[in-house]
């Protein structure tokens, strides 16, 4: 997006139609259905600070209904100097509260951007102007109060505001920054919201309310899970959640630090004596439920089928390490035998979108993408397996997460976190942002232009096109391949970096 004077902004609303108007702004960026109402609360805005203000520069250099990529949040209008943000939002009418919580939203999104911040809201129908406050109290100001700390302003030049925004800063994971996560530094995107409050209002009825969350890597389904949870517990609900995986570190420090009543489902097992009372809860949570044994998941089915409590299963399909997994198929299960309540989570909003294209064409070379340039996936080809192993030394050396497919073929770590065991254990939602993968001659593409892995002896316990598949999708900023003695695969990955 392009900054815009707002004089030139509301000049070019009156004097043109408004094909030429829709033409006009589109070339800054802006929502070219842009509300008469919006353009009113702006007018209002404006006349009211020209009663305070002839200087030209004042009303110079806003952004417009800007929206950070993939967050969905919207500002109505920025400026952004060198050493300060001022942001203004217009609102017809509304009241404090909202208007409160909208800014103290604002104020967390933009501090980021490390410079001092002043947020504004503007209430057109009594020309009134509250400002945030450094304790996070509304207060209402006089129009100059506003004028002053735009024109104290050094105005900077930017070529597009979403360089300036990195997504990655709002997008928390609770494994992966538990902190975060329990002290709300995170928002949910639309869809996200609109499931929580659905899940949320389910209407009760005389047996458990069966909830599928289903969402590929990215897509913020543990982020989703996590905080319906949150929220019920905040309202002194009992919650159990049962990982079905290994716990990683953030499960770890969610139980310690903050007594969260997540458990392994490996302790769902009579020979450890552990039982549950189930009637006891509101919210039964079985995260990554394609990994439940088959045994153990009708069993639980009949231990809960008959209470009044919500049940959520949060699962990926496509997530799973073992043919034993693969051939449970336990989501098919859940959706034949318990007719669920689904929501599916579709858009990608955790990941960056350029390393999420890159791994889509990397495992079905008939997948498109827009993207041009690849500039956070890099490549390194080796011929022989010692080469490779020394570099992947180096790069582990060097800060990069090396994540093996099997157990210690190209590097071992003393605390055995690439093997089958630790790979368990990272698995579950922890992520990295630095990633490097091993692809070697074990790999090829089939006729249909899909990656899969040879079988070497015997059917393998693990699949190693799986395996790899997880790897990759655990990359936050920057994935690097590792290519041994396979050219047939080099040849496509260049293809894919459009090389």
């Amino acid at each position: 997006m392009k900054a815009i004077n707002l004089l030139s902004l509301l000049g070019a609303r009156k004097d043109l139609s408004l094909t030429n108007f829709s033409k006009y702004v589109a070339q800054f960026g802006m929502n070219q259905k842009i509300r008469i109402s919006e353009i009113d609360d702006l007018k209002s805005l404006v006349e009211e600070m020209k009663k305070h203000t002839d200087q030209f520069t004042t009303f110079h250099n806003f952004y417009v209904g800007f929206m950070i990529n993939r967050i969905g949040k919207e500002f109505d209008l920025l400026r952004i100097g060198e050493k300060s943000v001022v942001n203004i939002e217009l609102k017809r009418e509304s009241n404090e509260e909202k208007v409160l919580r909208q800014l103290v939203q604002n104020q967390y999104y933009l501090k980021f951007l490390d410079k001092a911040v002043y947020n504004f809201t503007y209430i057109s129908s009594t020309k009134k102007l509250y400002y945030l406050t450094e304790l996070y109290q509304l207060q209402e100001v006089e129009m100059p109060f506003l004028i002053e700390r735009l024109q104290e302003q050094t105005l900077i030049h930017i070529d597009d505001l979403d360089d300036v925004f990195d997504p990655t800063n709002y997008l928390v994971s609770p494994f992966h920054s538990p902190e975060s996560f329990m002290q709300d530094k995170y928002f949910l995107s639309a869809q996200q919201s609109t499931y929580k409050r659905e899940i949320l209002n389910l209407v009760p009825t005389d047996k458990t309310s069966f909830i599928v969350i289903e969402g590929g890597p990215g897509t913020g389904k543990s982020l989703l899970t996590y905080d319906i949870a949150k929220e019920l517990i905040k309202r002194n609900k009992n919650v159990l959640i049962f990982n079905c995986g290994r716990l990683n570190k953030g499960h770890e420090k969610l139980i310690n630090d903050y007594q969260w009543p997540i458990e392994p489902i490996s302790n769902f097992n009579k020979a450890k004596q552990v039982t549950y009372d189930f009637s006891q809860y509101d919210l039964i949570i079985f995260d990554e439920a394609q990994r439940l044994y088959k045994n153990k998941f009708f069993k639980l089915v009949e231990l809960i089928t008959d209470l009044k409590i919500k049940c959520i299963f949060s699962l990926d399909p496509d997530q799973v390490l073992t043919t034993f997994e693969l051939n449970n198929n336990i989501p098919k299960l859940i959706y034949e035998h318990l007719k669920p309540v689904k929501y599916e989570l579709t858009t990608i909003i955790r990941h960056n979108i350029e390393i999420s294209s890159f791994i889509n064409n990397l495992f079905d070379l008939a997948r498109t993408s827009d993207i041009q340039k690849y500039t956070n996936v890099s490549i390194q080809y080796f011929s022989s397996r010692k080469s490779a192993r020394n570099y992947l030394q180096y790069m582990r050396d060097e800060g990069w997460k090396i994540i093996d497919y099997t157990r210690s073929r190209y590097i071992d770590q003393p605390d055995n976190d690439h093997s089958i065991k630790g790979y368990r254990r990272d698995i579950s939602g922890q992520e990295y942002d630095y990633v490097v993968a091993v692809i070697d001659k074990l790999f090829y593409y089939k006729d249909n232009r899909r990656l899969v892995a040879k079988e070497e002896g015997k059917r393998p316990y693990y699949q190693p096109t799986k395996m790899l598949y997880q790897n990759v999708n655990l990359t936050r900023k920057k994935l690097h391949l590792v290519i041994v003695h396979n050219t047939e695969v080099l040849d496509k990955v260049l293809k894919i970096l459009h090389v």
